[in-house]
């Protein structure tokens, strides 16, 4: 029985121990299920990602109430995290809501207005002891096609802007464009891991790589090693799923039970989901970092929550 626990000391303990953790998002219980089980038998802390999407599509008390009850039966550390929530009300919203981990993306906003929405998240989140991630540069969607190298590079965060962002924000984490796309179905994209390492050296905390699903295992490694120590998956895992629904029916096509294929797909995503996690080095971490957590204590609070967000 383990309750959720916020991603402030997982993700410094990754940075230290060179290992990265993975962000997975569920959109449904199947996939929720399948991230949990699959972090389970690697012995994994895990990311659990909730996106703006996701809450329109599912509703926010239910899909976090699935996180939250999954969770308590885990042996393993796991975290509920709000992605890309682009709506001031929407991480308020996570926050009231139990996440354990919020994000605010003000990527599509000008450096100054990121800048403002941010601290002000920043501050509100850290008075109720949970932290915040926050994205500076862009990470680009590929949903129209894939995109060259010069027109990623438009999108890439700069060292300076980040270091620039990150002491005026206060952030505990910081999403960096550096090569990645959002929704590439093909692992094809290569990351510039100099920049990598230059925005590591200049800001002082946890940086998030997205759009994880189509970069090419061996640039996810490197990226590590620079300094990247939350990768999120998104894609991949749809893709998974996906897939496996399609092969069910083509084979069994007068089946109609949703157990029946649910439990296929499930499966699918759990052996997606169990690959990341090898790739990321953070099987069999799960007992280092409940003790790191024990150890550490990043945020204490004993503000009411309500009075915090309103």
């Amino acid at each position: 029985m383990m309750p959720l626990i916020d991603s402030k000391a997982l993700l410094i303990h990754a940075l230290k121990n060179k290992y990265a953790v993975g962000a997975f998002n569920a959109n449904n219980m199947e996939v929720a299920q399948a991230i949990i089980e699959a972090a389970e038998l690697e012995k994994s802390p895990v990311i659990v990602q909730i996106s703006q999407g996701a809450i329109k599509y599912a509703g926010i008390k239910c899909i976090s109430s699935i996180v939250k009850t999954l969770a308590k039966e885990s042996s393993v550390p796991v975290v509920c995290h709000l992605d890309h929530g682009v709506d001031y009300s929407v991480v308020v919203k996570a926050l009231k809501a139990g996440f354990t981990s919020l994000m605010f993306d003000g990527s599509s906003l000008s450096f100054e207005e990121n800048v403002k929405i941010t601290k002000e998240l920043a501050r509100m989140a850290h008075a109720a002891g949970i932290p915040l991630e926050a994205e500076i540069g862009r990470v680009p969607d590929s949903e129209k096609g894939p995109l060259t190298l010069e027109e990623m590079k438009k999108y890439y965060t700069t060292p300076e802007e980040a270091k620039e962002f990150f002491e005026k924000t206060n952030v505990d984490s910081l999403a960096v464009s550096v090569g990645s796309a959002h929704r590439m179905k093909v692992q094809s994209a290569e990351l510039d891991i100099d920049r990598i390492y230059e925005i590591s050296s200049m800001v002082n905390a946890p940086l998030v790589l997205h759009g994880a699903s189509g970069v090419k295992d061996e640039h996810v490694v490197r990226a590590i090693k620079a300094g990247i120590t939350k990768v999120n998956f998104a894609t991949e895992l749809n893709k998974a799923f996906t897939n496996s629904l399609k092969e069910y029916f083509s084979q069994h096509p007068e089946i109609v039970d949703v157990r029946k294929y649910g439990e296929s797909a499930r499966k699918n995503v759990v052996n997606t989901v169990r690959e990341k996690i090898q790739l990321l080095n953070s099987n069999n971490k799960a007992d280092d970092v409940l003790k790191y957590i024990s150890d550490n204590k990043f945020f204490e609070s004993d503000k009411n929550l309500n009075e915090i967000v309103e």
